[in-house]
């Protein structure tokens, strides 16, 4: 299983869209794929440091998530996801101890 991982702020004045797009598109768009495992968004606790929000998404492995990052109607989800955030920074984990 390989974890990937966004890192990003929301854009002022687009908070509550992004909290409606991720219930009604953007979770529900990665969840459709069979190989996708897990999906969790964290928000800062102190909400005042960046990064403020980080999802990560459980991919079975990572010809599965290329695959998904191929697919026409995934782009979509993800040109609207960009159009919420700043400062953007992404990484592909892989754990190597979990207990």
């Amino acid at each position: 299983m390989v974890i990937f991982e966004y890192r990003f702020d929301i854009l002022p004045g687009k908070l509550a869209e992004f909290a409606e797009y991720v219930e009604t598109t953007g979770r529900p768009g990665w969840l459709r794929f069979p190989e996708v495992k897990g999906f969790r968004v964290y928000t800062n606790l102190f909400g005042v440091s960046s990064p403020q929000r980080v999802i990560q998404v459980d991919v079975e492995d990572l010809a599965a998530l290329e695959r998904i990052f191929k697919d026409r109607a995934f782009s979509e989800v993800r040109a609207r996801f960009h159009s919420f955030v700043t400062n953007l920074t992404h990484s592909i984990l892989n754990p190597i101890f979990s207990k």
